[in-house]
């Protein structure tokens, strides 16, 4: 069962790349078989349309969304890697979780009673941040990893582990280091 490696910013060199050319590096050496999806590669469409919209009535879900969703189906590891602006995902990323993670698909409610639905599922994320990870924490409520873990994931049943890279403003060899020991101890979580 190959791993699904979401990716989730423009393509830029920087931190987030460094980590997903450590994880691709890793994966091949082992021989793990994976399927990126790169969503401002393919200009995956953030915006949940009017069609879309489950809680004023309305159910429709894209052909791309039902073969994102089949991906999900098909596999039990995900890898998420992202920056983390103004104190969350980007709107691509966000706009993906609206859209793919659909009532009665990731979840659905038995009278007030949220039911997860992707059970058993297990999911690596890797947060840059601008910011010292010190910052993150005791000023913002660790916020960034909350929303990812807990709001997102765990309301759907995966259950996470989340590293955060702090003080990602220049890529320096220190940096690379720092994320290739990081990239190495998370992968052992999946």
């Amino acid at each position: 069962m190959k791993i699904l490696i979401i990716y989730a910013h423009p393509a830029t060199t920087g931190h987030c790349s460094a980590i997903l050319k450590e994880v691709q590096a890793t994966l091949n050496s082992k021989n793990i078989e994976y399927e990126i999806i790169d969503l401002y590669k393919i200009k995956y469409d953030p915006i949940l349309h009017e069609n879309e919209h489950y809680t004023a009535g309305n159910f429709h879900i894209t052909k791309q969304n039902r073969e994102m969703q089949e991906k999900i189906k098909q596999t039990d590891k995900f890898i998420f890697i992202y920056p983390v602006w103004w104190n969350t995902m980007p709107a691509v990323l966000k706009g993906f979780f609206d859209r793919v993670l659909t009532p009665h698909f990731a979840y659905y409610f038995k009278g007030r009673i949220p039911i997860k639905l992707l059970r058993g599922k297990k999911a690596l994320v890797f947060i840059t941040l601008s910011s010292p990870n010190i910052l993150s924490y005791f000023f913002m409520g660790d916020r960034a990893r909350r929303i990812i873990k807990k709001e997102i994931l765990g309301f759907c049943g995966i259950k996470s582990k989340v590293y955060k890279i702090g003080n990602a403003t220049k890529l320096t060899p220190r940096k690379i280091e720092k994320i290739k020991s990081v990239v190495k101890k998370g992968l052992k979580y999946l």
